[in-house]
């Protein structure tokens, strides 16, 4: 004798699934995708991975001469303008994967 799934079951089943699919591509993009941005001279150069983490620093050859507090002062605009830029794609997703758990959740409501 086989015994089938409760539809009930079942539905929640998919629900998670889509859920834990969605969480799962999150996931791949945030170790994927970066935010690259420079100072307004363009002498210095920052990279951000998905999880907002410090991953590249370029200072342009002699800048380093002008002093501590100007090398400072451009590593930190860089690093502003690509946290704006990773901030941004967060907010974007929160938006995203928002609108897909209402998504899910007004299917999962409406099977019930």
């Amino acid at each position: 004798m086989t015994e089938e799934m409760h539809p009930q079951v079942a539905a929640v089943l998919k629900q998670a699934q889509r859920l834990q699919s969605l969480m799962d591509d999150q996931l791949t993009k945030m170790n994927t995708v970066s935010f690259t941005a420079t100072d307004e001279t363009e002498t210095v150069e920052v990279t951000l991975n998905g999880h907002h983490w410090l991953t590249g620093v370029f200072i342009e050859d002699g800048l380093l001469r002008l002093g501590a507090e100007t090398v400072e002062g451009r590593v930190n605009e860089a690093l502003q303008k690509a946290a704006t830029k990773a901030s941004a794609s967060i907010d974007a997703d929160r938006e995203r994967i928002d609108a897909a758990v209402a998504e899910i959740t007004a299917d999962s409501e409406e099977g019930a």
